[in-house]
This record gives structure tokens, C-alpha cells and sequence, in this order.
């Protein structure tokens, strides 16, 4: 729960400083037109993925009791359908993993958020750097690996938060990447998930304040 807390807060304090700095923007900066449907495809995740798509690639999750709980939820206060799966790698030999040694090679944990259970982000941590610190001195040495591997943009069209840190806006999506001990990378769709969320809140105001009676 704690970690879940942690990450949520992290995703919120990187969209609220992104939508400041897109609002200071200089007018000559790159613009990215890439489309939901162009967002990277990592290891095999992609936006907009339907339980029966994703979580083929967890082999055994779709028998996990505690993941068919999640994906059973109805869309409920406070937040009208948003679900958070988690999949770590195993950390002894009695903990098992649905993240394969194969396709997950070099990842330590897969966060997702799910609206009507179907991917909207993905949150990344990869493996860290236990002998050697860091071998980023700065994220824009490890921007032009997933700008090449993922057809995005280059350096120059990514909006730095830190020398650590640096966002990609696009049409339909964002991408964050954080560098450091621990790389980091969110993916976020740009759909309208947040309007339908708004809307279902405001369904129940509206229901609230007609069975009220004094």
C-alpha cells in the first residue's frame, strides 16, 4: 500500500510540474503529433490493452484471486474506475513473479493503472546499478535510447524537469523518463478517461443533492 501511495503521488507531482512547463513552453519548441496508437509498445504493453490482452503477459495472473478482485471492482467512489495492478520480480525463492525472466529481463517492477480495466499508464522501474551508482550523468544520455528504440522524438522535444528527469508531450500520450541508480519511465494516456471520471462524480453530486430532504 505504501509503495502504491508512493508511486500515485509520484505520477500526480510529475503531471501537475509537465502542465506548468507546457504553459512556459517556448513557441519554436518541437512539437510532438505522434497518436495514442503510435505510443511505445513497451515489452510488450501497450495503451488502451483490455484484460484479455494484458494480462497474457503475466503468465499465471489471470488466476490470481487477488487480481480478479481488482478487475471486479465496479467503478465506485473515489475513483469511479481507476485500478492499480502491480507485478514485481521476485526478491527470494519463495516469492513468485508473473514477470518473466525472458521478456522482463533488466525490469524490477510493472505498475499499472487501469480505467475500466484497461491500460491508461504504465509505470516502469527497471533494475538498478548496484555496483556502479549511477551511469547517467544526465537524462539526456538516456533519452536517445528510447527515442530510437520507440521512433519518438529527440532530445530537443523533450521538456527537462531535472538533470535527472524529462517529459515528452505528445498528442495522445505523455512519457516521462527519470534517470539515475534506478531508471524510471511513465506512460500515460492522453484519452478522455479523466472527463468520463469527472462525469460519474458529478452523476453522484447530482443523485446526492436530489435525495436530500431537509
Amino acid at each position: 500500500m505504501t509503495r502504491i501511495l508512493f508511486v500515485s503521488l509520484f505520477i500526480a507531482t510529475l503531471t501537475m510540474t509537465a502542465l506548468s512547463q507546457t504553459q512556459n513552453q517556448p513557441e519554436n519548441a518541437p512539437i510532438c503529433n505522434l497518436s495514442i496508437s503510435q505510443a511505445p509498445v513497451i515489452r510488450g504493453i501497450r495503451l488502451g490493452m483490455k484484460p484479455d490482452e494484458w494480462l497474457k503477459l503475466f503468465p499465471g495472473s489471470a488466476q490470481d484471486e487477488k487480481i480478479k478482485a481488482i478487475l471486479d471492482e465496479p467503478p465506485k467512489p473515489p475513483r469511479y474506475g481507476m485500478k492499480d495492478v502491480v507485478f514485481p520480480q521476485a526478491s527470494g525463492q519463495s516469492q513468485s513473479s508473473y514477470l518473466s525472466r525472458e521478456e522482463f529481463s533488466g525490469v524490477q517492477q510493472v505498475f499499472l493503472t487501469l480505467f475500466d480495466n484497461q491500460i491508461v499508464s504504465v509505470l516502469i522501474y527497471y533494475a538498478r546499478y548496484p555496483d556502479i551508482g549511477s551511469p547517467w550523468d544526465d537524462v539526456a544520455q538516456l533519452i536517445p535510447i528510447f527515442s530510437e528504440t520507440f521512433n519518438l522524438p529527440p532530445v530537443s522535444a523533450w521538456h527537462k524537469h531535472s538533470n535527472l528527469t524529462a517529459e515528452l508531450t505528445c498528442t495522445g500520450f505523455e512519457m516521462t523518463v527519470s534517470a539515475g541508480n534506478q531508471p524510471i519511465i511513465i506512460l500515460t494516456s492522453k484519452s478522455d478517461f479523466r472527463e468520463i471520471i469527472r462525469q460519474r462524480a458529478e452523476a453522484d453530486k447530482l443523485k446526492a443533492r436530489a435525495a436530500f430532504k431537509p
